[in-house]
């Protein structure tokens, strides 16, 4: 199992029902400097999602967590009919920002982002105010494309992964990947939006030009 995964099953804590002025001061306060778990994520300058779901007598403070953690957490509660507040902390031209919005959640258990998107596309004005949607949506999708790569390398250190120049080939390659991920982490958190991404490293012409360098066939 993935680091990422690990750290996702590792949350499973019921959050207490607290006064709504407790969660919403909780909420205000968030200083993702003081977070003392996570130091690798803030690093790489992935958002952090915090959360107030609003409760009969109360409501739950979800502390912040990185997006591909935090991505989850709301399908981990019974949040059917509830009003959820949500705060991302993000990086836009270097400097630390942050979001807030309010999401009405439907019959059906979401993700941060479906829910967030479903409540764009019903016409919710305040789902997403600083429209960071697209932002964050990118952010997850390089989250997910470094934990493949990780995944993949480790594999290639096992002989049963196949011929060494083999392995050799696509442990480059998916360095390379995590490349493009660190450098279009660099650039997402230089504007917020609007931003083109470097080209994606196609794996046909990479390994194509691998094998050229080093000898051998594919």
């Amino acid at each position: 199992m993935s680091r990422q995964g690990r750290e996702m099953n590792g949350y499973c804590a019921e959050k207490a029902v607290v006064p709504i002025e407790e969660a919403l001061m909780a909420f205000a306060l968030v200083d993702i400097s003081r977070v003392e778990k996570f130091s690798l994520e803030k690093e790489k300058g992935i958002p952090f999602i915090s959360f107030v779901i609003k409760e009969k007598e109360g409501a739950v403070f979800i502390e912040p967590h990185p997006l591909f953690i935090a991505d989850g957490l709301l399908k981990e509660r019974k949040t059917e009919g509830r009003e959820i507040l949500y705060r991302a902390d993000y990086m836009q031209g270097s400097r630390e920002k942050f979001a807030t919005g309010v999401l009405f959640a439907g019959g059906k258990q979401e993700t941060f982002l479906g829910l967030l998107k479903s409540n764009i596309s019903s016409g919710n004005a305040k789902a997403d105010i600083m429209g960071i949607y697209s932002y964050l949506e990118t952010h997850l999708t390089l989250c997910g494309l470094e934990r493949l790569a990780e995944e993949e390398i480790a594999f290639m250190g096992k002989e049963e992964a196949g011929s060494a120049n083999y392995r050799k080939a696509n442990c480059a390659y998916y360095k390379e990947i995590l490349s493009y991920v660190e450098t279009s982490r660099r650039y997402l958190n230089m504007v917020a939006s609007g931003t083109l991404l470097p080209p994606f490293p196609e794996r046909s012409v990479f390994m194509t030009e691998w094998y050229r360098e080093h000898g051998g066939s594919q």
